[in-house]
């Protein structure tokens, strides 16, 4: 069962993952997925990366390649100071 607890968990024993990967790990749609997300990204604690790609075309060659959102786990991290 998906959780904010669960997908925290998640990205914190994997440090990143892909949209996709998220959402098959929890057998739930990338929209209810994201929206999990955008939670933890509200609380500072996920941060978006700049989106990875499939080939290093980016889809301009044709092929079936999908440009993905990547979220990693940044909530347990400590600023030095």
């Amino acid at each position: 069962m998906m959780t904010p607890s669960t997908v925290r968990d998640y990205l914190r024993e994997r440090g990143s993952a892909p949209l996709s990967d998220v959402a098959l790990h929890f057998d739930a749609g990338e929209d209810a997925v994201r929206a999990v997300l955008d939670l933890w990204v509200a609380k500072g604690k996920v941060r978006a990366l700049a989106a990875g790609a499939g080939c290093s075309k980016a889809g301009t060659c044709g092929c079936a390649c999908k440009v993905e959102d990547i979220f990693e786990w940044v909530g347990d991290l400590r600023l030095a100071g």
